[in-house]
């Protein structure tokens, strides 16, 4: 029994062509879903990089907030 080797519209394609075909096909996918992985990261480094600045700016209040607060503790002692 031997193995169909038409390719589209009846031609025929050498088994080597086919064994390529079959080899590379996966590292397609792998490729695809790579990338969307790399993409997603990215997206999610920058919604964080957004949350961290947001914090950041407010811790800077808190702090601004606490030296005041303390320097007038000091003031009052005096």
């Amino acid at each position: 029994m031997k193995l169909s080797t038409s390719g589209i519209g009846g031609c025929e394609m050498p088994s080597w062509v086919q064994i390529v075909v079959a080899l590379l096909a996966p590292s397609g996918v792998l490729v695809a879903l790579i990338e969307r992985t790399r993409r997603e990261n990215n997206r999610d480094h920058a919604k964080n990089s957004v949350l961290l600045q947001s914090i950041d700016r407010k811790v800077d209040h808190v702090s601004e907030r606490m030296d005041d607060h303390i320097e007038w503790h000091l003031d009052k002692g005096r």
